[in-house]
């Protein structure tokens, strides 16, 4: 089965799972899906945070033998000459360039380098739910939600756009979700901003009315995810 009629499959599962609950003033708990709340959505333009695939080069100022380009690998490692495997993955680049020149200061009487970031890997967000085009998108430069559902051929007929789930994992591992409107959040930005989509986001636009979003995001967004979104957002933690 292909993963189109796959993710139409769970659009009708979510779709048929909502049109039974929506008539409760509110969803059930349960112990496979409690309702405990996820942190609070937050803004921050905070420093770049590397991540497997990310390419960076590192210049030795005192032992150029070890300067070089370094690519992470997808177990989020990197290999330093006469050290080994060093995780870099989920590290800012000063707090990297911390990190190894902490580790060289073992071996140099002078361990200050430079790290310059010279190629980032793929830069992807996922596009679900009730659009005409559900998938997997490389982010092309800061885009906001409405952009990305318009990646995704905009929403069907049965979509609701004031009803839009945003996911995104913390660099610590903290799953934020926020519900945006993004057919009236033009004119009242209030009700949309979340500020610019960032690598791993999932738009999830919704069919019905929502009354419980951390319950929603439980029950239907995650088994909506492709493999590698679904893992990253299961057990990622760096």
């Amino acid at each position: 089965m292909s993963r189109v009629h796959l993710l139409g499959l769970c659009g009708l599962v979510c779709a048929m799972a909502l049109s039974g609950c929506m008539g409760d003033p509110a969803p059930r708990q349960s112990a496979d899906f409690p309702q405990a709340a996820f942190p609070a959505w937050k803004v921050e333009d905070e420093s770049y945070r590397f991540y497997p695939g990310d390419k960076f080069r590192i210049d030795v100022r005192t032992a150029p033998e070890l300067s070089g380009e370094l690519t992470i690998a997808p177990d989020g490692r990197i290999t330093l000459p006469t050290i080994g495997a060093v995780m870099a993955a989920g590290q800012s680049v000063k707090e990297l360039q911390a990190t190894v020149e902490d580790i060289y200061g073992n071996e140099l009487l002078d361990p200050s380098l430079v790290i310059t970031p010279t190629d980032f890997g793929s830069q992807k967000i996922f596009v679900g739910g009730e659009v005409k085009q559900p998938g997997v998108f490389e982010l092309p430069g800061e885009i906001d939600p409405l952009q990305a559902i318009l990646l995704a051929g905009g929403w069907t007929e049965e979509g609701k756009p004031t009803k839009v789930i945003i996911m995104r994992r913390q660099p610590g591992g903290e799953l934020m979700t926020r519900v945006v409107d993004v057919r009236n959040g033009l004119a009242k930005q209030a009700l949309y901003d979340v500020g610019p989509l960032k690598r791993f986001d999932v738009v999830f636009v919704t069919r019905k009315t929502i009354a419980d979003e951390n319950l929603f995001v439980k029950q239907f967004v995650r088994d909506a995810l492709p493999i590698d979104f679904s893992l990253f957002y299961d057990v990622a933690r760096f």
